[in-house]
């Protein structure tokens, strides 16, 4: 059976990966635009790579400038002032001598754009235009900006550069990893050099220092990295979360979403879910169903008794966020707490009757959770 070029055609679990993508645009949008307070959106996709590809998919720049079309005709056409920045400079895998930007741009021609977005494209390397990126995001008044990070490897990724990106309080970034290929060469890059070892080696030691773990697996790699960015960027107050994909063990991707809006968070969450109804956690390409609900395989519901358990009382402002920074809905917090409405006891703050436990986003209400005595 002749084997698939993954430079000239998008595979199953990179296909999930981008529709992930698509999801949170189209609700990136629609938040932006009802905030009324920004008056421009930033997207930057700097890995652009091929736009279409052989077997006819979609790469993220055509899935963007779709997203952007389908929002304006949806919104009696109207849509923020945008500028998006298509960037890559390799050539096609696809087209002689022709660069894969040059390739987005023709098929990017053939999709309706408004007239008050503008759309650039770029043939720079990632380690200049990034900083061009966020100074123009930093330095244009009542802007918010999306990266998108993709590349095929990891060896331009540097952890510092995700912190630069966010220091402005103004971005989010979605960064796509090749998680199985880092967390097989991790442990021996560390030990000695061999080739192609010294980006893994500065990216690990820029992330954990001199206290880099053992790793028992490819997802336990994903804990730690997750775990070490969430330490690393806590003074910025960002919210960090991942999506797996797997098309097989040697083949694990791992999309790492920062924020320090709270809305987008839980918005991102959203899209998982709707991805992977049963374990909000990612996609695989072979699926097994389980016997148990997805708060139960995870030990969610331990985990959310001990947070109540470990003081007085709990608001229901702190449950919803101690869900969020474990993964998870308040559909899923709602659900543990009715298991066990008998184990506890609700209280309103203000002093009037209680019909729920509030446990949404901004929510009005003000409520207290207390262990049955």
């Amino acid at each position: 059976m002749k084997s698939i070029n993954p430079k000239t055609n998008l595979l199953e679990h990179s296909e999930a990966k981008i529709a992930l993508y698509g999801r949170y645009l189209s609700v990136y949008f629609n938040i932006l635009h009802r905030a009324g307070f920004v008056k421009r959106i930033f997207v930057f996709d700097l890995f652009c790579g091929e736009g279409l590809y052989e077997n006819n998919v979609k790469g993220s720049p055509i899935i963007a400038l779709e997203s952007i079309s389908r929002h304006y005709f949806s919104n009696n056409n109207s849509i923020p002032d945008m500028t998006v920045w298509f960037n890559d400079n390799g050539i096609s895998e696809i087209e002689d001598g022709v660069y894969k930007v040059d390739r987005v741009e023709k098929v990017g021609k053939n999709i309706f754009k408004p007239s008050n977005v503008k759309v650039e494209y770029h043939k720079e390397n990632y380690e200049d235009i990034y900083p061009k990126a966020i100074d123009l995001v930093s330095q244009t008044r009542d802007a918010k900006g999306l990266f998108f990070i993709d590349p095929f490897g990891y060896k331009a990724i540097k952890p510092d550069d995700i912190r630069r990106m966010l220091e402005n309080g103004k971005t989010e970034v979605f960064l796509w990893l090749p998680i199985a290929h880092m967390y097989r060469f991790a442990d021996s890059a560390l030990r000695s050099d061999f080739p192609g070892s010294e980006p893994l080696k500065l990216f690990l030691n820029e992330l954990f220092g001199k206290s880099i773990p053992s790793f028992q697996s490819a997802y336990d790699f994903i804990e730690q990295l997750k775990g070490r960015f969430r330490a690393s960027l806590k003074d910025l107050r960002i919210f960090v979360d991942t999506f797996t994909i797997e098309r097989d063990a040697s083949n694990i991707y791992c999309l790492f979403f920062f924020t320090g809006n709270i809305r987008g968070y839980e918005k991102v969450l959203e899209a998982k879910w709707s991805v992977d109804p049963s374990h909000g956690k990612g996609h695989t390409i072979e699926k097994t169903l389980s016997l148990f609900d997805e708060t139960e395989l995870s030990g969610y519901h331990d985990k959310l008794w001990s947070f109540l358990e470990s003081t007085e009382y709990r608001t229901n402002t702190e449950l919803h966020l101690f869900g969020l920074e474990n993964g998870f809905l308040p559909k899923h917090t709602n659900a543990v707490l009715k298991k066990n409405k008998s184990k506890f006891e609700v209280v309103g703050l203000d002093n009037k009757p209680v019909r729920g436990y509030y446990i949404e986003y901004n929510s009005e209400r003000r409520v207290a959770f207390r262990l049955a005595k």
